[in-house]
């Protein structure tokens, strides 16, 4: 079966074959909320809770910096209002968050209702790496054979992993009204030195990065925004 985009393209060329003139122009495409704007006007976010891995060493602490980044994505929305972080921080003296906490229907709206909004946001997130040996393989000229010969190199592909849980809670209604998964990736190739140093330097521009993308993928799903698309205007 013909693409939509090879039919658009063969007649593109078509037109363009008979002398008529074609633009490419880029127009703005508003896109609606996933949420209703008019029920969800005033948020709360919970530092987000951490699910522990089998390795220690990925067991950072991010659940404050997500929720951070959260409220400050969700603040620049003129549709939204959110509890800033100091606020949340006084609100929340003698409060525990933890997995057990974000289960409990109870807890959660007893909570939205002192923070005196209509949705209360919560989740839990996993950070974790994975190590896998690769082998690149490839041509070098080598001068003693007067000839390209394959050679190949051995290194170590380290994975960064961070995935978010977002819930959003009805207070009102004592329901979850949202609940997504989002994932982000961030990939370092290193050789054996390289790798070694890397299990001990700060990872703090990585963990910054996948959380902003994660965080921004799902404020664009619940705040009206702007898109681009690309038109063809024919002459």
């Amino acid at each position: 079966m013909v693409s939509r985009a090879a039919l658009i393209l063969a007649l593109l060329l078509i037109m363009g074959g008979c002398g008529r003139s074609i633009s490419r122009v880029t127009i703005p495409i508003q896109v609606d909320s996933e949420i209703d704007t008019d029920q969800f006007s005033n948020f709360a976010v919970l530092p987000f809770v951490k699910d522990r891995t089998k390795d220690e060493s990925d067991n950072v602490e991010l659940g404050d910096d997500i929720a951070a980044t959260m409220r400050r994505r969700i603040g620049r929305h003129k549709n939204y209002n959110v509890v800033g972080s100091q606020e949340t921080s006084r609100l929340m003296t003698g409060e525990t968050i933890d997995t057990e906490f974000l289960a409990d229907m109870d807890e959660l709206t007893r909570l939205g209702g002192y923070f005196d909004v209509d949705g209360l946001i919560a989740g839990s997130y996993k950070y974790y790496t994975v190590n896998q040996p690769r082998t690149y393989y490839g041509e070098h000229y080598s001068p003693t054979r007067r000839q390209y010969v394959m050679a190949h190199q051995d290194y170590i592909q380290r994975i960064y992993i961070l995935a978010l849980r977002v819930i959003i809670v009805d207070v009102d209604s004592e329901k979850i009204v949202w609940d997504e998964k989002y994932e982000r990736t961030a990939v370092e190739n290193h050789a054996l030195g390289s790798f070694l140093v890397s299990q001990i330097t700060p990872r703090d521009t990585i963990l910054k990065s996948l959380t902003k993308q994660a965080v921004t993928e799902f404020t664009r799903r619940i705040a009206p925004h702007y898109e681009t698309e690309v038109r063809f205007l024919v002459k």
